[in-house]
């Protein structure tokens, strides 16, 4: 990849993180910026690293720990920023190592787990697991310790096995046209 396109990349994922932060992150505008740039992508971006579930576990933890604890943001919102870099640069913008793909955790948000909650009603108690892993993503302030994150984490893998579709494409199941809806979140 040349130089300016990962450039723009870099740009418009610092701006899509800020972007998403307006919707109740304790730290925003200009002040999230140096956050944002402290996290480390180096490994992630640079396309010759292959990536387990295991390492990208252990980076992605490091890294959401780490911006929560700098920025004094829950881990819900340090995970959801690191998420919206990662939408961009690696599911949007190709960079990094292909074996990426299947383990980029999606934007925890109200929008999708309002989904969830509809294609997985509570009447059907083979769903009440799922559910209740999802459910704890909302709100994402309510995330505070990264073993909280992982339960969420797991529900949308697991959704992402019912929906045959990869972690990250749990994203696809909401509607932007949807998102301010309020019988569709609540």
């Amino acid at each position: 990849m040349n130089a300016r396109r990962s450039r723009i990349l870099n740009e418009f994922s610092l701006w899509v993180a800020m972007s998403a932060a307006r919707q109740g992150c304790p730290v925003r505008g200009k002040k999230l910026y140096p956050f944002l740039q402290s996290v480390d992508l180096t490994a992630i971006i640079d396309g010759e690293h292959e990536w387990t579930a295991d390492g990208f576990e252990s980076w992605h933890e490091a890294q959401a720990v780490g911006l929560a604890i700098a920025a004094r943001i829950p881990i819900g919102w340090s995970a959801k920023l690191i998420a919206m870099l990662l939408k961009t640069r690696v599911y949007t913008g190709r960079e990094g190592h292909d074996s990426l793909t299947p383990l980029v955790h999606p934007p925890i948000d109200n929008a999708l787990v309002a989904e969830i909650r509809r294609r997985y009603p509570l009447h059907d108690s083979r769903k009440s697991k799922l559910r209740s892993l999802c459910d704890a993503g909302v709100p994402i302030t309510r995330i505070v310790t990264y073993e909280q994150y992982r339960d969420v984490i797991r529900g949308l893998r697991e959704v992402a096995t019912r929906e045959n579709c990869t972690l990250f494409e749990t994203e696809s199941l909401w509607s932007a046209r949807d998102a301010d809806d309020p019988v569709a979140n609540a």
